[in-house]
């Protein structure tokens, strides 16, 4: 996949230790997480993931089949998002996205969608058939984006087998590119 990506309006680029504060900033406007997902963000979250990655849990996982991607408005330069990807998980013809987000302030403009729909062809030029993702259950407005976005097939569930205020589920979806 290429380092950098532009679309009509946005660039995508690799991320950088520089953009570190920045990125972190935005995974503060997701206001919801905790009763989404049962935890807010580590403080260091994206430290960790450039300087690690968010590595799957394969025995072999690698650094060198992570990406963690910027976003930013293509005009004004400024950084609005982010997205990760893991090459090679569930499978060798699968690309994972284990991260998504617009900031707060840029959601509802079609920019998310840009952004992935550009992610998706990169993926598959890259000769990747399939995008996999995971979503929490109780974030009802990520399923309604991946679900509109084409991921339509269930590839898993997993989690707390009750529900309750407490308890999280998260379930595995795919999309053929």
């Amino acid at each position: 996949m290429q380092n950098k990506i532009e679309t009509t309006r946005l660039l995508i680029s690799d991320a950088t230790l520089d953009e570190c504060d920045e990125l972190q900033s935005i995974c503060e406007t997701w206001e919801d997480k905790k009763l989404m997902e049962g935890k807010e963000f580590e403080p260091d979250f994206i430290k960790k993931c450039l300087t690690v990655g968010d590595l799957p849990p394969l025995p072999h996982a690698s650094k060198d089949n992570y990406r963690l991607k910027s976003i930013f408005l293509k005009e004004s330069g400024k950084l609005i998002g982010f997205t990760d990807l893991y090459f090679g998980y569930p499978d060798e013809e699968t690309a994972w996205i284990s991260i998504f987000m617009i900031s707060k302030d840029y959601r509802k403009s079609g920019y998310a969608q840009e952004a992935i729909d550009s992610i998706f062809s990169e993926c598959s030029k890259a000769g990747f058939k399939n995008i996999g993702i995971g979503v929490f259950l109780k974030n009802w407005r990520g399923l309604r984006f991946w679900t509109k976005a084409g991921f339509t097939e269930v590839t898993g569930i997993s989690g707390n087998a009750e529900y309750s205020e407490n308890t999280f589920a998260f379930i595995r979806l795919l999309k053929s590119i």
